[in-house]
């Protein structure tokens, strides 16, 4: 399995440790700039209602004024970006190279926001639908100019953006009256577990060792009465303690 790089051990442990939303704010920034995107930005998921961008925007570190310009030239039911991802989990990848090739099959004119979004030095992006614990949709997007996304790239960037949007719903939606009796630290393990990490990933992420990592696990299994890591994780999933 691959492991992470630095920056993203980083990133990880930053978000996790961020005491508030803008603290938060800031670490969204910096994966943009570490996969080299100009701007970085969290919203509400656009509705085929919504008549515009900017008030959906909660942080972006987009040009001044790049919302608003948008909105006044294409509004945001007008975008097939967000027409798909109000339909898949699966995070976008868009170029206006590709979008431009599109529209010329159905012999079609590209819509003005892709000249706006070139015109300002945005070429190439990501785009990464988000479910929220109360039902609601994001979206977390990162635009820019540089060369094509790699698989791989788009798999550490995706996660990166899970964890930093798992952090601001847990801000938002905190835990009270814990039904499971675990802990903040033994919820963390448990997720990054349901995740896919190993021990030693997650004493990684975490800054503990594998040991101390087992520990908290071996409580958590305790607590909920079950047998092993996937019996614990299944069952955390099904009381809605971990997502």
């Amino acid at each position: 399995m691959r492991q992470m790089t630095l920056e993203q051990q980083q990133i990880y442990s930053a978000i996790s440790d961020a005491p508030d939303k803008p603290d938060l704010a800031q670490n969204l920034f910096r994966i943009g700039r570490m996969f080299e995107f100009a701007f970085s930005t969290f919203l509400v998921m656009p509705s085929k209602t919504d008549l515009n961008v900017s008030s959906l925007i909660i942080e972006t570190n987009a040009p001044a004024g790049f919302y608003e310009d948008l909105d006044a030239i294409s509004p945001p039911k007008d975008c097939y970006v967000y027409d798909t991802a109000r339909c898949t989990v699966l995070p976008l990848v868009w170029s206006a190279e590709q979008t431009e090739r599109q529209f010329q099959l159905i012999n079609s004119t590209p819509p003005p926001s892709l000249k706006h979004y070139v015109g300002h030095g945005a070429t190439r992006g990501i785009v990464i639908p988000l479910s929220s614990l109360d039902g609601s949709r994001h979206i977390i997007r990162f635009d820019g100019e540089r060369s094509p996304l790699e698989q791989v790239e788009i798999n550490d960037i995706t996660m990166l953006a899970l964890h930093f949007f798992q952090s601001y719903d847990r801000n938002r939606y905190p835990l009270t009256d814990n039904p499971c009796g675990l802990t903040e630290r033994e919820l963390e393990i448990v997720r990054w577990t349901a995740h896919g990490k190993t021990s030693a990933e997650i004493g990684v992420i975490m800054s503990l060792s594998d040991h101390t990592v087992n520990a908290y696990m071996n409580n958590a299994v305790k607590k909920l009465d079950c047998v092993n890591r996937t019996q614990l994780v299944a069952k955390a999933l099904r009381m809605r303690v971990i997502s």
